[in-house]
């Protein structure tokens, strides 16, 4: 039997993730993005190391989403391998680029799982990426467009993110030595954060340091 895992270190039920969003919506005072983000092959974990490791990776996947979340977004565990994120005062495509850095770390890292014997485990994810007022006009019409945007991302393949319309997206390239790269590559692994989102807060210190 599966855990599902409400009101525990910031992950809300489904009925309270709705509520705020229905807040956000009636209030039309911001643009934010929904992500509705599913466990890849979910059943073959549970049915190849059981469903003791299926929970194990339930909380994983909640830690690393809340380790990469800001203080003003909001995630729901919502049936068995899935998880809805809320990003408040986000547009499409960052909503896109903050969920495919997450699905790139999780694609990049095999996790320990504690027991006898210790088990690694690859989680891989796919998930549909959704706006409000972009996409839709009300938390129905945000749902459907992100869920249809999930199966796009399933139907070609998983283990991708996919936006509720076509965009076309640009990435900024930057470089750095080696050794920056793995140390960074490290502490992304010891605090569960994507390596983005550690250069992001680095970059909002020196703005905050400079700026004064």
């Amino acid at each position: 039997m599966f855990i599902l895992i409400e009101k525990i270190d910031g992950i809300l039920s489904k009925e309270q993730f709705t509520e705020i969003m229905e807040d956000k919506i009636q209030n039309s005072l911001e643009s934010f993005t929904l992500a509705i983000i599913d466990i890849d092959n979910f059943e073959k974990v549970n049915n190849y190391y059981g469903e003791s490791v299926g929970d194990k990776v339930i909380e994983k996947i909640a830690s690393v989403l809340k380790q990469n979340l800001s203080a003003n977004d909001f995630v729901c565990h919502n049936n068995k391998d899935e998880f809805n994120v809320l990003f408040s005062s986000t547009s499409a495509e960052t909503g896109f680029i903050m969920v495919e850095e997450i699905r790139k770390y999780l694609d990049t890292n095999t996790f320990q799982l504690n027991g006898s014997p210790k088990k690694e485990v690859n989680i891989k994810i796919s998930a549909g990426v959704a706006n409000f007022p972009r996409h839709a006009k009300n938390s129905i019409e945000l749902y459907r467009t992100s869920d249809s945007a999930l199966f796009r991302a399933k139907r070609e393949g998983k283990n991708r993110v996919c936006l509720g319309e076509s965009e076309n997206m640009i990435l900024k390239s930057n470089y750095y030595t080696k050794t920056q790269l793995e140390r960074l590559s490290d502490l992304s692994k010891k605090t569960e954060k994507t390596e983005a989102f550690l250069l992001r807060e680095a970059l909002d210190d020196l703005f905050e340091k400079y700026s004064k």
